[in-house]
């Protein structure tokens, strides 16, 4: 039974893959001593017929080399690529990353002795060498076999192999460094030139502000400043932040030789520049008749800007002077329209709207004529009368301001 048993492992070890573990082999080395001495031999011809031998002989003839080959292939080409990363100085990549790994520990724990350090350096170092192998082997079994590899280790061992080894670290000390320093270069000018491409636009932008701030102090410095004793503050209205800055219509005068429009003019700075501009026209919307503006009332110029100061949040009365509407005028348009003189007077900050009133019925605006007129003068007059001789009694009425005219 003894003797079946050596068989039966045997047997059973043998179907197994080339791939075995130490143990196994160890268990049919074994096996084989126990069956092929002299004594064992003698019986088991006694036992077991001749082909029976015969078979087993040839099983582990054919089992025992293939666990040879298979080893001793693994093996070489192991220390054919150790000796090929050697001579390549592809190692040194493992030698390199050692001390580095090595000071970061020893960082963290910094209570060991240096004996401790040295036995830990000398132990560590082989494990990763072997780490290493066992990593990269797979991947250059994959890409070069042993015959490869061997080409390459007999190269590096030749002269040439040798020299070229040396020389590629010399020419990349060498070179390296210049490579970097023309690459770093040519990577600073391209991104230097989009600077300098912003840096020129900005200059340029800065330039066009000063040009136009320049422009605007001689435009303003040129300007009518109008005297303060002329200018007519609407009674009660106070201009606050955010509110519209452009000028309401307020009233429609026809007089005898021309045609008074006035506006609200919300004033909204301390020192502020006013601009209404040659080109303000009115348009009877049923003839298509145009009647030009002639100027400011008053006698401005319109070929220079006028400027306020001392208003700010109040509103102020603008007039300009048109040609005598025809009686029969009874609905117009008052239009803003480009004109040369716009862009030789305007300051860079105007927002660019134009003051335009459309559809505008002329009764809705204008002046109470004939009788009415005398009616509200007489009413003023009694009311004027009235305040005095309150004020001789301590007492005082706020001015009256009548739909369309202001009495003073």
């Amino acid at each position: 039974m003894k003797y079946e048993a050596y068989l039966i492992i045997l047997w059973y070890d043998s179907r197994e893959t080339h791939d075995t573990t130490g143990l196994r082999i160890e268990n049919m080395i074994i096996c084989l001593e126990h069956l092929f001495n002299k004594e064992n031999l003698m019986l088991m011809k006694n036992l077991f017929p001749s082909r029976v031998i015969v078979c087993v002989i040839t099983l582990l003839t054919l089992t025992f080399p293939v666990f040879a080959q298979t080893t001793n292939a693994t093996d070489e080409y192991e220390e054919t690529l150790k000796k090929m990363m050697k001579l390549s100085g592809a190692s040194a990549a493992t030698d390199d990353l050692y001390p580095k790994m090595l000071s970061v520990m020893k960082l963290n724990a910094p209570g060991k002795d240096d004996a401790y350090w040295n036995d830990f350096a000398k132990d560590w170092k082989e494990k990763i060498e072997n780490r290493v192998i066992e990593l990269c082997m797979p991947a250059y079994k994959k890409h070069l076999t042993l015959e490869d590899l061997k080409a390459i280790a007999a190269f590096y061992e030749s002269p040439a192999g040798r020299k070229y080894k040396e020389s590629s670290l010399a020419v990349m000390r060498e070179a390296m460094p210049l490579l970097v320093q023309e690459l770093q270069t040519e990577m600073f000018r391209e991104v230097r030139s989009g600077m300098d491409k912003q840096m020129v636009e900005h200059e340029q932008a800065m330039k066009e502000y000063e040009q136009k701030k320049k422009r605007d102090r001689e435009l303003c410095a040129q300007a009518y400043l109008l005297p303060k004793d002329s200018i007519a503050v609407v009674p009660g209205k106070v201009y606050e932040n955010g509110m519209s800055t452009t000028p309401s219509l307020y009233s429609i005068e026809r007089r005898k030789k021309d045609t008074k429009v006035t506006f609200v003019q919300p004033v909204y700075w301390d020192s502020q520049w006013l601009y209404y501009s040659p080109g303000f026209k009115i348009i009877d919307k049923e003839s298509g008749d145009e009647y030009n503006v002639r100027g400011y009332d008053g006698g401005a110029s319109m070929d220079r800007l006028l400027t306020v100061e001392g208003f700010n949040h109040k509103y102020i009365y603008i007039s300009l002077l048109f040609p005598k509407l025809k009686k029969n005028v009874k609905e117009i348009d008052i239009l803003e329209l480009p004109h040369a003189k716009d862009k030789e007077l305007l300051p860079s900050n105007d927002d660019g709207k134009a003051k335009s009133y459309f559809n505008i019925r002329v009764k809705d605006y204008q002046f109470l004529p004939g009788r009415k007129i005398k009616k509200s003068i007489s009413r003023a007059l009694s009311l004027f009368c009235v305040n005095r001789k309150l004020q001789n009694s301590g007492f005082y009425l706020n001015p009256v301001v009548f739909k369309g005219t202001i009495l003073i």
